[in-house]
């Protein structure tokens, strides 16, 4: 008999953000993605479902805590709160992040500088010989967000931040991860969010910066030289769990 696939749901709050790389790279690891696109109204359950191994919420236009125009997401952090109490891998970005941080009790604020483009990323000493978040210090990520994980929830810890964002990588359990970045986008999809010109990139462009496109551009090829191999990382312990 052929041993079953490991199934990885992961969450799109936003049209604009499907899984993308992060999905492409997981799959090479013959890791199953089934993708919920909760944006368009398929429901989203309150519980990890069974089939499922792990979770990835996504990215999204919206506040972690706006169940008014993202009605789902009240079931979304209930969810995520089922998987961190059942010890279920996480692997969260941007809006999931946030929304992982909600759900556990921690608190979700809105930056005094948005960050949206390409950005260095320090590791802090709690990652050492954490065996998913093995990158050089000082890696770059791509970022776009306005709000931020202002305090944790109880026991999380910071392994990473940013010149303006403290908790840019955060860690629960012995398998979840949340990320504040976008290791899944490239530079056609940022191109994409641009077009669309959200709040956080309206807001952002009052700095005097009107595009990230060059910038993204040129640092596409290190980025994802930077985050395939952690994504695959994360991969590899569902695989091994």
């Amino acid at each position: 008999m052929l041993n079953k696939k490991k199934v990885l749901l992961a969450i799109q709050n936003d049209e604009e953000d499907p899984p993308h790389l992060a999905g492409l790279w997981l799959s090479e690891l013959d890791i199953e993605i089934q993708v919920l696109r909760a944006f368009a109204g398929e429901p989203v359950p309150t519980t990890v479902p069974d089939n499922v191994d792990a979770l990835m919420p996504l990215g999204g236009h919206m506040n972690a805590l706006d169940d008014l125009t993202a009605p789902w997401l009240a079931n979304e952090r209930l969810m995520l709160a089922d998987a961190v109490k059942r010890d279920i891998p996480i692997f969260a970005i941007c809006l999931g992040a946030q929304l992982l941080a909600a759900a556990n009790g921690g608190t979700i604020s809105r930056q005094q500088i948005n960050e949206i483009g390409v950005y260095n990323i320090e590791l802090l000493p709690e990652a050492a010989n954490d065996p998913v978040m093995n990158f050089a210090s000082g890696s770059i990520a791509a970022l776009w967000h306005e709000d931020y994980v202002s305090q944790l929830p109880v026991g999380a810890t910071t392994i990473a931040s940013s010149e303006h964002c403290q908790n840019q990588i955060y860690k629960m359990g012995s398998a979840t991860y949340a990320v504040q970045f976008h290791p899944e986008a490239d530079a056609a999809l940022v191109a994409l969010w641009e077009a669309h010109n959200d709040n956080a990139f309206q807001s952002f462009k009052e700095s005097g910066k009107t595009t990230v496109a060059p910038e993204m551009n040129e640092s596409e090829a290190e980025l994802i030289r930077t985050w395939k191999p952690i994504l695959q990382n994360w991969g590899r312990l569902i695989l091994s769990r």
